[in-house]
């Protein structure tokens, strides 16, 4: 009997292993994917949303739970905030420390991935997610920033080319040099550089990284100069609802937040980053805004 079982599961093996390695990537494009990519590369589209560590108004940030929440309020970006255990596993959490986001305490800077999987989100049943949990959950559904809160980038880019993702992140540091490294590794990956006012300048940042797909930028260091290179490069212009203008949005004033958008799209902003993703598509069609 044994022996008959055996034959049949090899026979079983043997039928299924041509199929399994001729197999497409684990995430292909669709017709969502597709377009968002071609918006994501017109910096004159519409704008885009971008929501901060997944929909986290129900969910926990960073979690399986956010993505699936950001992907129901029609999120075009997810962003989520990257790190690396101490043993090469790329998982998602925004602090350097285990206190706010989980029933753990202290630093997670020398963490294992088995010491990762003992610990629960606050207010959930759910572990922190590694980054190949949450890219399958956000796989053809939308576009996801790799905020990268490490410089391990072999271990993180490994988990994107292995799920056929690379055209569906944005790889984002302040530090281009991590983002060069990554170039280093997938010559087409998308990235987004980080312009600050008091920083090193537009051409310094984007060394060696065109194309470039989006900059990062905010009030102080979007002149009118800064904007009008940005957009010559061609690159989107992403920047923060976060703060003052999420609250005012949550609050419901639509006189003021029409005017603070209307601030930011004369920045030539083109992502924008909110907490609220359903609420901020609400308002952009509310204040005839470049939206849907």
């Amino acid at each position: 009997m044994k022996t008959l079982l055996r034959a049949s599961l090899v026979a079983v093996l043997a039928l299924a292993a041509p199929a399994a390695w001729a197999a497409e990537p684990f995430c292909g494009t669709n017709h969502h994917i597709t377009r968002l990519q071609a918006e994501r590369a017109d910096p004159n589209g519409r704008i885009l949303i971008a929501a901060h560590r997944g929909g986290h108004l129900a969910a926990p940030e960073n979690s399986r739970a956010a993505i699936a929440e950001a992907i129901a309020e029609k999120a075009d970006i997810i962003e989520i905030d990257v790190r690396v255990t101490t043993d090469g596993v790329p998982y998602v959490m925004h602090d350097r420390t285990l206190d706010r986001t989980t029933n753990g305490a202290g630093s997670n800077a020398d963490i294992t991935y088995a010491q990762l999987r003992a610990l629960r989100l606050k207010g959930s049943a759910e572990s922190p997610p590694t980054l190949q949990e949450l890219l399958v959950t956000s796989c053809g559904k939308a576009l996801v920033d790799l905020d990268m809160k490490t410089d391990k980038v072999a271990p993180v880019l490994a988990v994107v080319e292995g799920l056929g993702m690379a055209e569906q992140v944005i790889l984002f540091d302040s530090e281009s040099e991590t983002l060069r490294a990554g170039r280093r590794l997938v010559p087409g990956l998308p990235v987004m550089t980080r312009l600050r006012a008091d920083g090193p300048r537009l051409e310094e940042i984007n060394r060696g990284l065109a194309p470039v797909a989006i900059v990062h930028g905010d009030p102080r260091s979007l002149t009118r100069a800064a904007s009008a290179a940005i957009a010559a490069l061609p690159a989107r212009i992403w920047a923060n609802a976060l703060g003052d203008t999420d609250t005012v949005l949550a609050q419901g004033d639509e006189a003021e937040t029409c005017r603070r958008l209307a601030d930011l799209r004369a920045m030539g902003v083109s992502v924008i980053q909110t907490d609220y993703p359903a609420a901020l598509r609400k308002a952009l069609r509310q204040c005839r805004i470049s939206g849907d």
